[in-house]
């Protein structure tokens, strides 16, 4: 039995690496007029003197759903079913487009007067989504060059 490596294994490990690390970083900073500082992470905004609300668990649970269906996809990708694994990146890529959305709400409702200011770790879903559309083309070309090679098919110059 002959096990193939793909491209698109890479990228999807990478993604699980950075939704990974998305969960442990922080994602925004807020700070007030009076020079009080806040951190804002997927699960909570910790205050400098210690306080937290726990009110943004949503965008923790959106990466760990994200982080999991990765998992999933990468276990997949050695079993050629191409149809599931384009289906489950589509899913990805809106789960990731809803974490930005309910991302913005949050940080519209928290702000008040306060100005905030984005991390690094805030930019982690979105160069995911580039990967999981990278992806997306890349199980498309595995795909076809099965098809290829199993049919003997070729196109004419």
């Amino acid at each position: 039995m002959k096990i193939e490596f793909y491209l698109h294994q890479v990228w999807l490990a990478l993604i699980c690496v950075l939704m990974f690390a998305g969960l442990l970083l922080p994602i925004g900073q807020l700070v007030n007029a009076d020079g009080a500082s806040a951190e804002l992470t997927n699960f909570r905004l910790n205050f400098v003197e210690g306080d937290s609300k726990v009110a943004l668990w949503a965008l923790g649970a959106i990466m760990i759903v994200i982080l999991a269906v990765g998992v999933f996809e990468l276990l997949l990708s050695g079993f050629r079913n191409f149809v599931l694994q384009k289906r489950l990146l589509v899913f990805m890529m809106l789960l990731t487009v809803g974490y930005y959305i309910l991302f913005v709400i949050y940080v519209l409702v928290i702000k008040g007067d306060a100005s905030f200011g984005l991390e690094v770790a805030s930019a982690f879903p979105l160069i995911s989504m580039i990967l999981e559309y990278m992806t997306i083309h890349g199980v498309s070309k595995a795909e076809a060059a099965i098809i290829a090679r199993a049919s003997g098919f070729r196109l004419r110059d």
